[in-house]
């Protein structure tokens, strides 16, 4: 039988993130998975995204499912406390690579680069890669093979300006239909950095969109299903913030169902780029 790699692709996007990676880490020793994490380089100012909301009322009940006080004093990050992400909780960042799991770059600056990469030019993001691989490298002497754009932010500058690095691949996509890991082109030119796309939204952001956790269940389940029947790699991903502080059982759940089922195979997306550079 065909069995289908699975990934499970973590975003540290800020300090309360990675503050709580210690508790996704004893999760995936207890079912004995690896995982993929991107962590965010650079300032947290995660309280900017306070004033979104301000602006924009109707947004109010997902701000609010999102539990945005739970985390106390570091959900000021950014307006009462200056907190650079990697530099936030050290043993976090050991554990990741000691115990097995994969760490990847996630940009630099999470709130600058949501808000202002699409007028970025190709050296200015160069310059914002260049640093936050200094920095991740520097806070866990680890060299760095992944990176994955914030907010899933692509523009035709960021694809030539990751060409540069020499990653062996990069996950910038989120895709709601089965798509093989592709190579993106900008105009008539095909890039060099494999894409290895996320297969469907988070649990926590299914659960902001009020999808009750069974028939979250069932869309994952569904999701995987397609995939499979395709000979396709399948991506979740998630939020130690969102999945970890607030959906953990839910989060849980469906990570046990997806490794108890034999069609299905837990790998890094490392393993899972360099099976399909092979494959292709």
């Amino acid at each position: 039988m065909f069995e289908t790699p699975v990934a499970i692709r973590i975003d540290i996007d800020s300090a309360r993130d990675i503050a709580l990676a210690p508790e996704l880490l004893d999760l995936f020793r207890l079912l004995d998975i690896k995982g993929t994490f991107f962590v965010t380089t650079g300032p947290d100012r995660l309280a900017l995204n306070l004033f979104k909301h301000v602006a924009n009322p109707r947004s109010y009940l997902k701000f609010i499912k999102s539990k945005p006080l739970r985390y106390r004093f570091q959900s000021l990050n950014g307006i009462l406390r200056n907190v650079r992400v990697e530099e936030a909780c050290p043993a976090a960042l050991l554990r990741i690579t000691n115990e097995g799991h994969e760490l990847g770059l996630h940009g630099y600056d999470h709130y600058a680069w949501m808000n202002e990469l699409p007028n970025m030019d190709e050296t200015t993001i160069k310059a914002l890669i260049g640093r936050g691989l200094e920095a991740l490298t520097a806070a866990s002497a680890t060299n760095i093979a992944g990176f994955a754009s914030p907010g899933f932010t692509v523009t035709s500058a960021l694809l030539r300006a990751i060409d540069s690095f020499g990653f062996n691949y990069s996950s910038d996509f989120k895709c709601s239909e089965p798509i093989s890991p592709f190579y993106p082109k900008t105009g008539a030119e095909t890039r060099h950095v494999l894409q290895v796309p996320v297969s469907m939204d988070s649990i926590g952001e299914l659960c902001a969109k009020g999808v009750p956790e069974d028939e979250i269940k069932v869309r994952v389940r569904a999701s995987a299903d397609r995939w499979h029947s395709k000979r396709l790699p399948f991506v979740l991903y998630a939020h130690p913030s969102s999945e970890v502080g607030c959906y953990v059982d839910l989060f849980s759940s469906v990570l046990q169902d997806l490794n108890e089922d034999a069609r299905f195979t837990f790998l890094t997306l490392a393993e899972i780029a360099r099976q399909w550079k092979v494959r292709v």
